[in-house]
């Protein structure tokens, strides 16, 4: 998953497209998502077949985990290493989730600066991040 990213749909759209249900509030369209946000996340409910739309935090803590220190650098889970992570192998197996975008930044370096560039699919059609999640404590989170 990218660094940053933007879901401009707000919640009843979000719902429609991936046939999900919610209790979460209605949101402002977020054009600037960052780690560590509470971000919008799409799960199958274990007991019925069912989706659920529910809001995660970005950043994911592994259950054994001590502290929520690394939260910031887990965001990204590598389809080529993740079962082999120990942060990321259990949740690979057992807890996976989607993660809806409209589009996602990629930065360019020019000398010391960056330039942001937005992509999209589709025209900005709505599409959706692989996501693994777990919880810490009292905290769920995803990377």
């Amino acid at each position: 998953m990218c660094g940053r990213y933007r879901l401009s749909r707000r919640k009843q759209i979000v719902e429609e497209y991936f046939d999900s249900v919610s209790d979460e509030p209605d949101w402002d369209p977020r054009y600037n998502i960052a780690p560590t946000q509470p971000v919008p996340v799409i799960r199958q409910n274990p007991q019925k077949p069912v989706r659920e739309l529910s809001l995660m935090r970005w950043g994911l803590i592994p259950s054994w985990a001590k502290d929520s220190s690394g939260a910031a650098s887990m965001i990204n889970a590598r389809a080529e290493t993740a079962s082999t992570k120990p942060a990321f192998a259990d949740a690979l197996k057992h807890r996976r989730c989607l993660i809806p975008a409209d589009a996602f930044f990629e930065w360019k370096r020019t000398g010391k600066s960056k330039q942001p560039f937005c992509i999209q699919v589709n025209d900005g059609a709505l599409f959706a991040f692989a996501g693994l999640w777990d919880r810490w404590k009292d905290h769920v989170a995803l990377g």
